[in-house]
């Protein structure tokens, strides 16, 4: 065999060992990144709240969100969100600084029912604390009021995604189980409040903000809550309802 056969055979051997490894790698090569579980979502939010009884106090607030969600299609769907808000009211007769801080809980399971639409119910616990310290008049003297209000969760998220997009709907029971009033003045003193129901109703709408690297997405989410407030016989007090109409805009960050 002389040179020449030689280098032929070399050169055929050495292109069908590329091309093994090429069709190798190719083969381990994944045609689109994997679905990321784990995201957190930070953001603000603009809020008109309504806070009756009469008088009527109202007016507009803001705060921050936050959110820790795992979710993935066929399994356990599991979510930590916080808000806090805060701004004064006002009435025809005074006003009042309003505080509120709440934190909910919830898991669930996430169910891909059609195409690109995912549907899932989740039960959890929130925790509610509502600050109300309104200003003297006539003959009423300055009160600091502190609202503690524990609830279950009962609800579901539904939304419809495309590459770029996301629309979807979320709807929260709030049944009531626990809810205290206190005086700041008056510390180590607590009135129990008559238990009712409350519910929470979103409409996100998400964009995936043309980056590569990291992935992210931002949401506008347009929300109603109504957080009813307990009478008390004792205290002489009727029911209240904490009416607000707001809207989250929060960043979304995969990890």
């Amino acid at each position: 065999m002389n040179i020449s056969q030689k280098c032929w055979i070399l050169l055929f051997l050495s292109g069908t060992l590329f091309a093994e490894e090429t069709t190798e790698q190719q083969s381990q090569t994944p045609q689109s990144q994997p679905q990321k579980a784990w995201s957190i979502d930070i953001g603000g939010q603009y809020t008109w709240v309504a806070f009756s009884t009469p008088p009527t106090y109202s007016g507009s607030t803001g705060g921050v969100i936050g959110k820790l969600t795992y979710e993935m299609p066929w399994a356990f769907f599991g979510q930590a969100r916080t808000v806090y808000n805060l701004g004064p009211l006002s009435s025809s007769l005074n006003s009042t600084r309003f505080y509120e801080w709440y934190l909910e809980l919830v898991g669930g399971y996430s169910f891909p029912i059609w195409k690109k639409w995912t549907f899932t119910p989740y039960v959890g616990v929130g925790f509610d604390f509502t600050n109300d310290d309104r200003s003297a008049y006539s003959t009423i003297a300055a009160i600091q009021l502190r609202y503690q209000t524990y609830y279950a969760l009962v609800g579901f998220d539904t939304h419809y995604s495309w590459k770029n997009w996301k629309v979807g709907a979320q709807f929260d029971c709030l049944p009531v189980f626990n809810q205290y009033l206190k005086i700041k003045t008056l510390s180590g003193e607590a009135w129990t409040l008559d238990d009712r129901v409350g519910f929470d109703a979103r409409l996100p709408v998400s964009w995936r903000i043309p980056v590569h690297c990291p992935e992210i997405w931002i949401e506008l989410a347009p929300y109603y809550r109504w957080l009813p407030v307990g009478d008390s016989d004792v205290l002489g007090l009727p029911h209240r309802n904490l009416n607000q109409w707001g809207a989250f805009l929060t960043f979304r960050f995969f990890i």
